[in-house]
């Protein structure tokens, strides 16, 4: 199938490894033109490097933090100046760390809004009026099946993320006549280097073998195993396509059956 995207404009956050690195690799791959953030300039350029080898375009970065209104600025500044306007749009943070709902410091709550919540919408404002002007835009959001199912012990993260989709459901209506589509991507469990790190943390907390984490995680699976990075890029790469031009709207979940509901 052809995505037909070849050559466009594209800004991949968090893209120094794990999901974000993914979906920039697929991306590259179909001849997208890349801009690519993350916090760390060490990892990003590594990155930025790997992808660069299957790239037929030069892959611009720069180091920032989302969370972080001035960092924004200076992101969109530098992208603007680089490609002028943007096609696509992959919004990917990071997650707050683990809390309680009862306890969590209003701080960390506002931190939370920051970092999720209002850097997908200072960029998103940033780029609409270039996707209007051209009349073409896909604009995709990294969440969670937080969105669907509340996770136990992650309070912020759960608070922000139905917030996300539901405001992008409301944007997507506003702006489905200019052929923008705007839609979320919901990872289950995902093989990545920040799930290893879990598996090694539970071990130093509770004891056990790696082996037998790793059956914990996929129990919860019918699938019966996790998934890739790869996978999952794949499906936000056809989000970002031409043939995916009236998807608009939704939330995918890419968990190979996690999701309990039926929709």
């Amino acid at each position: 199938m052809d995505f037909g995207i070849q050559g466009r404009y594209g800004l991949v956050c968090a893209a120094s490894k794990g999901l974000g690195k993914a979906i920039a690799m697929s991306l590259a791959q179909e001849g997208v033109q890349l801009f690519l953030c993350a916090r760390n300039a060490e990892t990003l350029a590594a990155a930025a490097e790997e992808i660069r080898a299957v790239s037929p375009h030069p892959v611009k970065t720069m180091a920032c933090d989302l969370s972080d209104a001035e960092d924004r600025e200076r992101l969109i500044a530098a992208v603007k100046e680089a490609f002028g306007s943007l096609d696509i749009l992959i919004h990917n943070v990071g997650g707050p760390p683990p809390s309680m709902a009862e306890t969590t410091p209003l701080a960390a709550w506002e931190r939370g809004f920051h970092q999720l919540f209002m850097s997908i919408v200072h960029l998103n404002q940033a780029f609409l009026p270039g996707m209007k002007e051209k009349r073409w835009g896909r604009i995709v959001n990294v969440t969670s099946l937080s969105v669907m199912e509340p996770v136990a012990g992650l309070a912020v993260s759960n608070g922000m993320r139905p917030a996300i989709a539901a405001m992008s459901k409301t944007l997507a209506d506003e702006v489905a006549g200019y052929n923008i589509t705007v839609n979320s991507v919901a990872p289950g469990i995902i093989h990545t280097a920040r799930t290893e790190e879990r598996i090694e943390a539970a071990i130093a907390q509770k004891g056990g073998t790696r082996e037998a984490h790793l059956a914990e995680y996929v129990k919860s699976v019918p699938a019966g195993r996790l998934g890739t990075p790869e996978e999952f890029a794949a499906a936000v790469c056809f989000l970002c396509s031409q043939p995916a031009s009236y998807i608009t709207g939704s939330t995918l979940c890419v968990d190979g059956g996690k999701r309990r509901s039926a929709y």
